[in-house]
């Protein structure tokens, strides 16, 4: 049997960016997974590909610490993350009967919602997040209501870290982007004078 929530969010930048410009962000994986997973947990593994190990976490009187080996491609003009492989420290017996999955999409939209660009007010990122569980289905009545508040409290973690490390990387990036190429064009006129 499977279980699978979806998760769709929008984080507003200040100042405003054009989507060009985030697409520049998202376009280098590393970018964005440093602000929605630890850096220090974080480990490239090859072209695209990352292992992650999170922090403990509880869910209904169980501790449980993933392990997860990701996949992150820019794509048809998004980030996609797809997870490859996953372990649940924490699971016992239980590991070998459950298998979990995550896949989500990060791009550039329009502030108002519309098209990227139909907006004078820029662009914001958008996040959209599929989790799944997979279980027996003798299990279901039993694990199903746990496995449901795990993946919504999956969720819940992926869209706070959405809101602020995420954009607190995108803003900061963005600004030191604007600054370089401030700089470069400054320094190309006084150059021509």
């Amino acid at each position: 049997m499977r279980l699978e929530q979806r998760r769709l969010c929008r984080v507003a930048l200040e100042p405003p960016a054009s989507p060009e410009r985030l697409a520049q962000f998202l376009s280098r994986p590393i970018r964005p997974l440093r602000g929605l997973l630890h850096a220090d947990r974080l480990q490239p593994s090859g072209p695209g590909l990352y292992t992650y190990i999170s922090r403990p976490y509880s869910v209904a009187g169980w501790t449980l610490q993933p392990h997860v080996r990701l996949e992150a491609r820019w794509q048809h003009e998004a980030l996609v993350l797809r997870q490859l492989e996953s372990r649940v420290e924490g699971l016992g017996a239980w590991q070998q009967k459950l298998q979990f999955g995550l896949e989500a999409r990060l791009k550039p939209v329009a502030a108002g919602g519309g098209p990227a660009g139909a907006a004078a007010g820029g662009a914001c990122l958008q996040a959209e997040a599929l989790v799944w569980a997979e279980l027996p289905a003798a299990a279901a009545v039993v694990a199903g209501p746990v496995l449901n508040l795990g993946l919504q409290q999956l969720l819940d973690r992926l869209e706070r870290r959405c809101h602020h490390g995420l954009r607190r990387r995108a803003e900061c990036w963005l600004r030191r982007a604007t600054s370089l190429e401030l700089d470069q064009t400054l320094g190309n006129i006084s150059e021509v004078e």
